[in-house]
């Protein structure tokens, strides 16, 4: 682990700060979500106007999830055997390729569904195995005592993101067009690629067990069956990823087809979400110390899956309201705050899901339960085909309207199911 210097302006929760190395890897962190969250908007609606599909939508989300499937079985040992940090700038190095390409691609005019399709699954496979690294290398850096400080602050900065990135991605499409918005991506994510270089984790020492990748993360899969702590984290994440996450990947249909806005609007609903974030974050803090973090977990697990049934079905009221002599749809300013609202259970998933099992976890096991809740995640694939399929079939607020309320039944009896999830850990 490395040295954390004690000091008088980081504090409590902010105690992780005055590890040099955290901050680096935070900012790198921050940046390279930053990207993430512009990138699916862009690309999004790209697609729909090139398809004019929502299936086609769902799919290109498909593309990216479901390499998940796979690299959840060599993600945490591939880390255990090359060592976090090298994992983290191969996996980041592969996407700003291929972020360069599609660049190039959209610059000379030549981009196509399916350049799209190619380069989800090359982005989904990156972020998969650099994903799981981060996450990892944490209590590396700054102990397990100060884990869930550290999940804290990066959910706040990732919050900062996830409204940064949607809004400055739907305001450059809006005024400089796809081009404006891919350059200044590629930027971002080249610098969150360099500040990685700047992190100095402890020497890895490679795993010398003659132990296949294959077993190690069917081992992985056991040890995690054994702990309901980390079972529950992981099933709920298999809920939410196979029934709410989903949702995403519909926006911009809702945007356009459902609410009659533009791309700049995607933006701001886009960034409604983060902003929701940030009172959950405030809310946390305060819960977390009174509350089993499994509680937390499911509570915003299925508040976030309420707030989505209740816009699913929001976006399509007829009424409307009149601002300085111009009527807009009573729904967009309605989606926007129940988007908000969704986001407040949003944060409660994202910190807890990570924190609760790097806390249960041994440490000669948290790089295979890591892989483990990659492969959790892996099921959003096959929500964003379904979920396409019944907005075909069916229409947008219909297709999220079913999946979010099987969401919320299950994550609740999933957490009625486990006792020793909702207990405490120490």
């Amino acid at each position: 682990m490395s040295k954390t210097t004690p000091s008088p302006y980081f504090r409590g929760t902010l105690t992780p700060l005055a590890n040099a190395d955290f901050r680096n890897l935070l900012i790198s962190n921050t940046l390279w979500w930053q990207a993430m969250w512009m990138e699916m908007i862009v690309v999004g609606w790209l697609v729909l106007e090139l398809t004019n599909s929502a299936f086609d939508v769902a799919f290109v989300g498909f593309c990216r999830s479901a390499p998940l499937l796979i690299t959840g079985f060599i993600a945490g040992p591939l880390a255990d055997r090359l060592g976090r940090i090298r994992v983290i700038l191969l996996s980041q190095g592969i996407s700003l390729a291929v972020l360069a390409i599609v660049c190039a691609l959209i610059l000379l005019e030549r981009i196509t569904y399916t350049h799209f399709l190619v380069a989800s699954v090359f982005m989904g496979t990156t972020w998969s195995f650099s994903w799981t690294a981060r996450r990892a290398l944490i209590p590396d850096l700054i102990g397990k005592d100060r884990t869930v400080d550290a999940m804290m602050l990066e959910g706040f900065t990732q919050n900062i993101s996830r409204v940064l990135g949607p809004f400055s991605s739907g305001l450059l499409f809006a005024t400089l067009g796809a081009k404006g918005c891919y350059v200044t991506l590629l930027i971002i994510s080249l610098c969150s690629f360099v500040i990685v270089f700047l992190v100095k984790a402890p020497t890895h020492i490679p795993q010398q067990n003659l132990i296949s990748p294959l077993q190690r993360m069917i081992d992985g899969l056991r040890y995690v069956t054994r702990n309901q702590a980390i079972l529950g984290s992981l099933l709920i994440t298999v809920a939410m990823n196979f029934l709410t996450f989903p949702f995403q990947a519909l926006l911009p249909v809702f945007t356009r087809d459902i609410l009659q806005q533009g791309p700049f609007e995607l933006g701001l609903l886009g960034a409604s979400n983060g902003v929701g974030a940030f009172f959950g974050l405030y809310a946390l803090n305060k819960l977390r110390r009174r509350f089993s973090r499994g509680w937390i977990f499911t509570i915003g697990s299925a508040l976030q899956s309420l707030c989505l049934l209740l816009f699913a079905f929001g976006s399509t009221l007829p009424l409307s309201i009149t601002v300085s002599g111009s009527i807009i749809p009573f729904a967009f300013p309605l989606s926007i705050v129940l988007l908000i609202l969704a986001g407040t259970g949003q944060s409660a998933f994202g910190v807890m899901q990570s924190s609760i099992i790097l806390l249960a976890a041994s440490d000669d096991m948290r790089d295979r339960a890591m892989g483990t809740l990659v492969l959790a995640i892996g099921t959003g694939p096959l929500g964003q085909l379904q979920i396409g399929k019944l907005a075909e079939m069916f229409g947008a607020p219909l297709a999220l309207g079913l999946q979010t309320s099987a969401a919320v039944v299950i994550v609740l009896t999933i957490a009625a199911a486990l006792p020793g999830f909702r207990a405490r850990l120490e």
